[in-house]
């Protein structure tokens, strides 16, 4: 579980793929990094490959490298193959070819990567080398995530663990289940058995399953309760909660029931559960919803942006993305007013100066959201690159 991970760059084309497809997937047109860390390269589409252009809109790689996923550049190297561990610099040569059975994308300056079928998992550097040996299994019971937060999360005998970049572990495999650190602590599942299933914000596929692994499903169980850790593996409180999302700036989003509101990091509620569906602060404002429509709050609970919205996505560098596949996307300011003229077909939350946007064209076209003309834009809505594919 938890394979991917979610964040305000993913959340938007997750979920319009989601209204948009009778089909799950994991991709999306629109690009969109899946990591605030992600290096500020752009990826555009020609055909079924894919290239790449800088903040300027100049291409730095033509397409020449298969358009699938959420291929992002990392420490100035992008994995080309599927997960085999080939990597490419910024001008498309290979510098990392080692016949690596595994490879993954680089965080933090290590990719975790395998060397044959059925190895151990370890991670390497920029170099290919592996800097924390291969010493990790893989199996039904045991796996490895990147490093985010400066700890990865490690998986041994079903139990959840974290270890820090010399590959020891911090917190030793204790969890049920554990997610990435965030703002210094990490989601956690500690008593069991129990269910969990993801909310769509986390995952745009179905995603549930039981905790331990192998228990028997047959028997009714519990739903499975979060809390959180620090980085010394120490548990925020005694409460658990229905659910809850990453920390960011102090608090987290938490459920309990069927509200949500916030805690600080010793636990204590600091935003009386109340909204409907809440997420992480970003930009300083969080994303809640009542009765089905969104608005924005600060730190204090008090709406910023009064709910008005059917849909909406976090802010980031000072817009938000807001509206509705049938009518439109647009960009808001922190005071809740449009901030770029005109509306979209499909638009992305900024990423380092730059939003990804399909041109709402007035025509059946905009019902395909794959197929149309496209374009990077800066914060006041210049084109900084366009195509069409």
């Amino acid at each position: 579980m938890n394979l991917f991970r979610s964040s305000v760059y993913a959340g938007l084309a997750m979920l319009m793929l989601a209204t948009a497809s009778s089909t799950c997937e994991w991709t999306y047109p629109i690009w969109i990094p899946r990591s605030a860390s992600a290096d500020p390269l752009y990826r555009f589409r020609k055909g079924g490959e894919a290239g790449y252009i800088d903040h300027t809109g100049k291409v730095v790689m033509p397409p020449s490298v298969s358009w699938a996923g959420g291929n992002e550049f990392h420490d100035g190297l992008l994995e080309i193959g599927v997960f085999d561990g080939v990597y490419v610099d910024t001008t498309g040569k290979k510098v990392i070819d080692k016949g690596f059975y595994r490879g993954w994308d680089f965080s933090e300056g290590l990719a975790v990567a395998m060397e044959k079928d059925g190895g151990k998992w370890g991670y390497i550097n920029t170099k290919g080398e592996f800097a924390i040996s291969p010493r990790f299994d893989s199996s039904p019971m045991d796996y490895v995530w990147p490093f985010e937060g400066g700890f990865a999360k490690i998986e041994v005998a079903g139990k959840f663990g974290y270890i820090d970049h010399t590959g020891e572990f911090v917190v030793q495999p204790r969890f049920l289940d554990g997610d990435f650190f965030h703002d210094g602590m990490a989601r956690v599942i500690i008593e069991g058995p129990c269910a969990y299933s993801r909310i769509p914000v986390e995952s745009p596929c179905p995603d549930f399953g039981v905790v331990p692994k192998g228990t028997n499903t047959q028997e009714s169980l519990p739903a499975c309760k979060y809390t959180f850790i620090d980085p010394s593996g120490n548990i925020i409180s005694g409460q658990r909660f229905d659910y809850a999302l990453p920390f960011a700036k102090g608090l987290a989003p938490v459920r309990i029931g069927k509200s949500w509101g916030y805690i600080d990091k010793k636990g204590v509620m600091t935003i009386a559960p109340r909204f409907d569906s809440a997420s992480s602060f970003s930009d300083g404002l969080g994303l809640v919803s009542e009765k089905g429509i969104f608005g924005y709050i600060d730190r204090t609970g008090a709406y910023v942006i009064e709910p008005q919205f059917k849909r909406a996505e976090n802010f980031a560098e000072g817009r938000a993305v807001v509206g509705e596949m049938d009518s439109g996307f647009l960009y808001i300011d922190h005071s809740g007013k449009q901030a770029i003229p005109g509306k979209f077909a499909l638009a992305s939350p900024f990423f380092k100066g730059l939003a990804h946007i399909k041109v709402l064209s007035g025509d059946s076209r905009d019902k395909n959201i794959h197929v149309g003309a496209f374009a990077y834009i800066d914060s006041t809505g210049k084109i900084i690159f366009s195509y069409k594919q």
